[in-house]
């Protein structure tokens, strides 16, 4: 009787272990932000892009404006795993067929809560446009996913 609780335990933990690296989001939106809105004042001075505490991610890290996933985690981004990368599978109105993006996630990473990924210049170039379905997931590098959120149609036929 003994060890069959025991055994019983060591289950429970064991799962509840593997449980707690699942990342928290208090709300994830989706929107297409122009190059000024990642504009600091410091900038203007040393021309260096301040992120603040915004963990900022890009498909084409030279250009800023684009469609951005953002994601407000309950906890710092610095609790993510490392070596993340994120993959938006994006379906637009040209093209019935999605279109799978995977944007390294740095290790290198801020005290923030905020997560930014964003299709970034030729991958978004049109800011009046919307997805119409996508889905959007963070996955170590051993391809498990820790997060994962979708638009209502990603799964309609």
């Amino acid at each position: 009787m003994l060890n069959l609780r025991n055994l019983s335990f060591f289950c429970i933990l064991f799962v509840h272990s593997f449980s707690i690296g699942a990342p928290e989001a208090r709300f994830v939106s989706i929107r297409y932000l122009e190059k000024q809105a990642f504009l600091r004042i410091s900038e203007y001075f040393d021309g260096q892009e301040n992120a603040g505490n915004r963990l900022i991610c890009r498909s084409r890290p030279d250009a800023r404006a684009g469609l951005y996933v953002i994601v407000s985690l309950k906890e710092s981004t610095r609790n993510l795993p490392q070596d993340l990368f994120a993959r938006w599978q994006v379906i637009s109105s040209k093209s019935p067929n999605p279109v799978e993006h995977r944007i390294v996630v740095p290790n290198d990473r801020t005290r923030g809560k905020d997560l930014f990924v964003g299709l970034t210049g030729a991958d978004w170039p049109d800011p009046k446009a919307r997805p119409v379905a996508w889905k959007f997931s963070l996955e170590t590098s051993d391809g498990k996913v820790i997060f994962e959120r979708k638009s209502f149609l990603w799964e309609r036929p």
